[in-house]
């Protein structure tokens, strides 16, 4: 299980696992870690699980959140980054979440399957007889092959304006009802964030678990209507 190292100054203040699907960091009482310090806003940021993925979001603080000290406003976390929020430092700690090794974000294979390998492009590595490091490598030279992909606003004020996915996570939706759409290896992906109500794909809900996006299929999230296309 994942968890989270609080330190101050190099001081070790805790350790709390990350055994909720929405996880608070923040100065309320009430934020799964309580920070008492005016650099760190009342809700500061939070940490989302969807599925495999744990991702870090900045609740628009006043003072910003910082991982490996960069600003971010939302990032999948990797075994070791350390969040900076005002004056404190958090170590994201997990094993299943090694850097370097997460072109597919599961991917960590010590007998490897054949078909997750083939679609992240290490077939064709395979089947040129190379090792398995060697396919990896291979696979992620070529990982950007995919097009790019875009969402067309159907409805609301926007309608008919065109947001490029070039990020590896784009959040659609308000906060108490969102989803993602990511960017991965071999396609695009849409999951359920928060809300009682998960997103439509052309009219059917996509339930909890991460679904492929194929080329134009409409998408409804939060009564917002969008449809997905390869660029």
């Amino acid at each position: 299980m994942a968890k989270l190292v609080l330190s101050l100054n190099g001081t070790v203040l805790g350790n709390y696992f990350l055994e909720k699907e929405r996880f608070v960091i923040g100065r309320r009482p009430n934020c799964d870690i309580q920070i008492n310090d005016q650099g760190v806003s009342k809700e500061h940021a939070v940490i989302l699980t969807v599925g495999n993925d744990q991702i870090l979001e900045d609740l628009k603080s006043t003072n910003g959140t910082l991982v490996n000290g960069r600003r971010i406003e939302r990032h999948i976390l990797q075994n070791g980054d350390v969040i900076e929020v005002g004056r404190y430092k958090i170590k994201y700690v997990n094993q299943k979440a090694l850097p370097d090794m997460d072109f597919d974000k599961t991917l960590l294979i010590p007998a490897f399957d054949r078909t997750r390998l083939k679609e992240a492009g290490v077939e064709l590595a395979i089947n040129a007889g190379l090792q398995v490091e060697t396919a990896v490598a291979t696979a992620r030279a070529v990982k950007n092959v995919f097009p790019l992909g875009a969402v067309r606003l159907l409805s609301g004020a926007g309608a008919g304006q065109e947001i490029e996915l070039s990020r590896p996570i784009t959040a659609f939706g308000r906060p108490g009802n969102r989803a993602i759409i990511s960017r991965r290896p071999h396609g695009y992906f849409i999951t359920h964030v928060s809300g009682r109500r998960p997103p439509l794909v052309n009219g059917r809900s996509i339930g909890v678990e991460p679904q492929a996006l194929d080329n134009l299929d409409q998408i409804e999230i939060d009564g917002e209507r969008l449809q997905f296309f390869l660029k």
